[in-house]
This record gives structure tokens, C-alpha cells and sequence, in this order.
């Protein structure tokens, strides 16, 4: 995806370090949170290693989303999100971030879901 590159061509100097998976990578650095295009995905160093793999697998369900809309990922789910992300907590401040419709089927796809604290937590069998 076009845009994806034009992100990571503006915050290379922001980017520490990257890891392969098969369907998708995923780069470390100083940005804040999360942002996914395409199959790439931009996380900030700030996550514990413990809450990290529940973060890319959110993240990676919102790979999936970007397989299933194609060019219709930005109008669908990246622009709602990043508009969610900037202005949930005084939108809707009583609202869980993840409890948006673009943030809920990505845990969905990812295998996670909101805990009784309002993080992230893998979703039971």
C-alpha cells in the first residue's frame, strides 16, 4: 500500500526496529500507540512486553481488515479510527476505546477482547 510507505518514509527516524511475521510487520519506534496500513504496522516502544502481543494481535486484526476492504480500508475503518483515537476520550469519555465498531472486529479477527479492567485480554476458547 502506497500510503503506508509514505508513513514509514516519514517516521523512519522514529523507527528502532522491525520484526517479520508471515502476514505482516510490525515496526517499533517513538510514534504514539498503534497504526496499521496494509500489512505493516507502526507500534510505539511504550508497550510492556507483557501487554505487546496483545496489541499486535490487535493490530493484526486490522491487517485482516485492510485483506477483506482493499482500497476501501481508509474510508471504512483507518479514517473512523485514527478520528476515534484522537477524540473518544472527550466524545465519549465513559466509552472503552476498543468498544468502537472499527477497534471491536479487529479484536474480534485478532483473538482478543476488553478484560473486566478495560484492556486487552486473548479471548477464551
Amino acid at each position: 500500500m502506497l500510503i503506508s510507505w509514505i508513513w514509514m518514509l516519514i517516521r523512519y527516524k522514529s523507527i528502532s526496529g522491525y520484526t517479520k511475521y508471515p502476514d505482516y510487520t510490525v515496526y517499533r519506534g517513538t510514534n504514539k500507540g498503534g497504526v496499521t496500513l496494509g500489512t505493516n504496522i507502526f507500534l510505539s516502544n511504550n508497550y510492556s512486553s507483557q501487554y505487546l502481543s496483545l496489541i499486535i494481535a490487535h493490530e493484526s486484526g486490522h491487517v485482516k481488515q485492510s485483506k477483506y476492504l482493499g482500497p476501501f480500508y481508509l474510508l471504512v475503518i483507518g479514517i473512523p479510527s485514527i478520528l476515534w483515537a484522537s477524540t473518544h476520550k472527550w466524545l465519549a469519555p465513559e466509552d472503552n476505546y476498543y468498544s468502537f465498531y472499527t477497534e471491536a472486529w479487529s479484536n474480534k479477527l485478532g483473538g482478543v477482547t476488553i478484560g473486566k479492567n478495560g484492556k486487552l485480554v486473548w479471548i477464551e476458547d
